[in-house]
């Protein structure tokens, strides 16, 4: 399957299959979330889907019949794979700078008439510019349920929320349910006073998801607190910063972090007249920057502050992916497609030139090409010039 929607057409002439018997299979597969079909009238181009966020989600997005798929069975596997080993969190390591997620911080955490934050950092503007709203089963709380621990701070049920490009194939496969926009405005409140961490799809441009995340039952957040391999490579553009003079030391900032980056030490102090013990601390390199703990402190003492270094989004989704394979040393094993022709086999070879050097030379190449290089693909893949 190549990288980029193709034609039963194209996907016939690749496989060799006749072209109505692999419809059959590719429709099969999209029922089951391992394909991707968008539809423009009677033509239908596929796509494969990633695993994470991809597939994995889908398999749980839908409450199943007992004789297509054992989800308690797979529940269980899934929660080894996220939370009991370490494969899971091993793909995101500190040294990965790119992941296919990213978080959003909460707006009303920000400072007042902060205009630093940019359209595609603000969920408002997200869910507002969308296009298309859906909601359905969160795929993390069907777990949990499944291992008897069903979550007590958010429903499982429309709870996640999938926008633009992704929502007619999800709602055509009963994986979501359209909504409109003032549903999907309201759930996003509904998840932000609930103390929920928005987890949203790692592009500037059209984003196809913000996930409604709890401490307690979301995969990604979880792996992240039990394994600490990964640095908070899928935060937002701001830490949260305590504010001594106005902390009373109530602690409830500790209590709200969804991923246990807030600790506390002994100062004592006078605030407000009276003796405070403790202050919480943040340890900056496991803060995700969500703003939960902000929302959650009554005296303001808790804020939101930009972070020293801002980090950019892909601008799209197939940037990522390249960007991803890229600095993980795949890319030349997954990017070129067979009928690329002799340009694609010199790209490969280029690709796999950097990746052998050593560690320290292939940052500093992979930095120095990355950003252009990614560039051409996208505008070659897409049939712009560039």
């Amino acid at each position: 399957m190549p990288l980029r929607f193709s034609s039963l057409k194209t996907l016939s002439r690749r496989t060799g299959i006749d072209a109505p018997l692999l419809e059959k299979k590719l429709d099969a597969m999209a029922g089951k979330g391992i394909v991707m079909d968008i539809r423009k009238g009677d033509e239908a181009r596929y796509i494969l889907n990633p695993t994470i966020v991809g597939f994995f989600e889908f398999s749980m997005m839908r409450i199943r019949d007992e004789g297509d798929i054992d989800q308690k069975k797979l529940a269980g596997l899934f929660h080894r794979y996220m939370l009991e080993e370490a494969d899971f969190a091993e793909q995101f390591s500190s040294k990965t700078r790119t992941t296919p997620f990213r978080t959003l911080v909460h707006e009303n955490t920000l400072p007042e008439n902060y205009s630093e934050a940019l359209d595609w950092e603000r969920a408002t503007h997200v869910v507002n510019t969308a296009g298309k709203w859906a909601i359905g089963i969160c795929q993390c709380r069907h777990v949990m349920h499944h291992m008897d621990a069903d979550c007590s701070v958010f429903r499982m049920e429309d709870s996640c929320l999938s926008l633009g490009p992704a929502v007619d194939y999800l709602v055509s496969h009963s994986f979501a349910r359209e909504i409109d926009r003032d549903e999907a405005a309201a759930l996003l409140e509904e998840s932000r006073d609930a103390g929920m961490v928005h987890i949203c799809d790692n592009v500037q441009r059209r984003p196809t998801f913000i996930c409604n995340c709890c401490g307690c039952c979301c995969e990604v957040l979880n792996s992240f607190k039990n394994f600490r391999i990964f640095g908070s490579t899928f935060s937002s553009n701001f830490l949260a910063d305590v504010d001594g003079s106005e902390c009373t030391g109530c602690l409830e900032c500790l209590k709200a972090c969804p991923v246990d980056a807030i600790d506390r030490v002994v100062e004592d102090r006078v605030v407000k007249g009276k003796k405070r013990k403790y202050i919480p601390r943040v340890d900056e390199s496991v803060c995700l920057g969500c703003g939960v703990c902000a929302m959650k402190c009554k005296n303001s003492a808790m804020q939101m502050k930009a972070r020293p270094k801002r980090r950019i989004a892909p601008e799209s989704a197939f940037a990522r992916v390249i960007t991803m394979a890229l600095e993980q040393g795949k890319l030349q094993d997954m990017l070129f497609d067979a009928d690329a022709g002799a340009g694609g086999f010199i790209s490969k070879a280029f690709v796999g030139a950097v990746l052998s050097l050593p560690p320290a030379k292939q940052i500093l190449a992979v930095d120095a090409v990355k950003s252009r290089f990614v560039g051409y693909v996208v505008s070659r893949m897409s049939g712009k010039k560039k």
